[in-house]
């Protein structure tokens, strides 16, 4: 049974910089941090292309990304932002959180829908384009 590779000290300090988000790292840019850490660009570039290296980082940044935590931290600064005016940020929290449904369309008729004349067609979708309109702009008014 062979063992699976494990990173080495200093790729495990390159990983955990590539984990902290880009506007945070220190310093800012790879080229900068080889430089800073006595390394060429290329073999950071060479560690990134490595098997174990690459399912090391997925594997992280798949937890980070499904961080109870950090998902937290981003629909309360949605919902903070939605509740200062921002429409945008509290539709995005309402959907998020599930408050905020599609609206089911309900279309009644005493035809079969292939015997509908293109005026009859025309003239639902206008009629279910107006309720979703009056909807949209209620939502806006919120």
């Amino acid at each position: 049974m062979t063992e699976e590779p494990t990173l080495d000290h200093r790729q495990e300090k390159y990983l955990q910089w590539l984990m902290v988000p880009a506007s945070m790292r220190e310093p800012a840019s790879k080229n900068a941090y080889a430089a800073a850490n006595g390394l060429d660009s290329s073999t950071l570039r060479r560690w990134e292309k490595k098997a174990a290296f690459k399912a090391e980082w997925e594997k992280r940044v798949a937890e980070l990304q499904g961080s109870p935590e950090r998902t937290q931290r981003l629909l309360d600064s949605l919902y903070e932002a939605g509740l200062n005016g921002d429409n945008k940020a509290a539709q995005l929290y309402l959907q998020a959180t599930n408050r905020l449904a599609p609206t089911q369309i309900k279309v009644e008729h005493t035809k079969a829908i292939s015997e509908l004349s293109d005026a009859e067609l025309d003239a639902l979708i206008a009629a279910e384009a107006k309720v979703l309109k009056a909807e949209r702009e209620e939502l806006g008014r919120q």
